[in-house]
């Protein structure tokens, strides 16, 4: 690969990888919290593991291989698979080197959303990440999320939860990028018709 097709990728995979912070807030919405498109995925998220996990004590376990934290094996492959012919489409449309850097992207924020989201509901596997400000953070935004279910629906990049406005801070409060003016009182008083004076002949 020359260095111009590997500065083409690396520039993918970055705007790759923004989108998947929308890509998986679409996924977490409309596919875990919701039963219209796949019940079996609504069930095993929303009906058993915010069940089993929720934004109280019962958020942490520290059993060594819990249940329904992971995703099924084959997700990534799936996930891969759905991506690919619009990767190559892109790429055959625009004439730029892109497939692999989204191809990349897409593994590596799949493989950062398993890993973290494992860690964030079993502390023992990773105990030293607590030690890092970053990861306090993300880890408090899930949190809220197992409280109330349809806000922070981003685990490792809140990007999509600030722009769709679904993000709630650490104390379950409502943050707004883009702050709807406040309306005006509607007045109730009408006002009384004029009335025309007609000079004296």
């Amino acid at each position: 690969m020359s260095p111009h097709m590997l500065i083409w990728e690396i520039g993918a995979f970055a705007v790759y990888f923004l989108y998947g912070s929308y890509f998986e807030w679409v996924f977490h919405r409309y596919l875990f919290h919701s039963p219209k498109l796949i019940y079996r995925t609504f069930k095993a998220h929303t009906l058993v593991h915010h069940q089993i996990y929720r934004g109280d004590e019962t958020y942490h376990t520290h059993d060594d291989h819990p249940e329904k934290v992971a995703m099924d094996w084959w997700a990534l492959l799936a996930m891969v698979g759905f991506h690919l012919p619009f990767f190559w489409l892109i790429q055959k449309m625009t004439g730029i080197p892109s497939l692999w850097g989204g191809v990349a992207a897409i593994v590596v924020y799949y493989s950062l959303y398993e890993s973290l989201h494992w860690v964030m509901h079993v502390p023992d596997a990773s105990a030293w990440l607590g030690r890092f400000r970053w990861f306090r953070f993300i880890d408090a935004h899930h949190r809220v999320h197992h409280k109330h279910m349809l806000s922070n629906l981003n685990v490792i990049l809140p990007l999509a939860d600030l722009t769709l406005g679904t993000l709630r801070d650490a104390n379950g409060k409502r943050v707004q990028l883009f702050r709807q003016p406040a309306r005006k009182p509607h007045s109730t008083k009408t006002k009384e018709p004029a009335v025309s004076q007609r000079k004296a002949a």
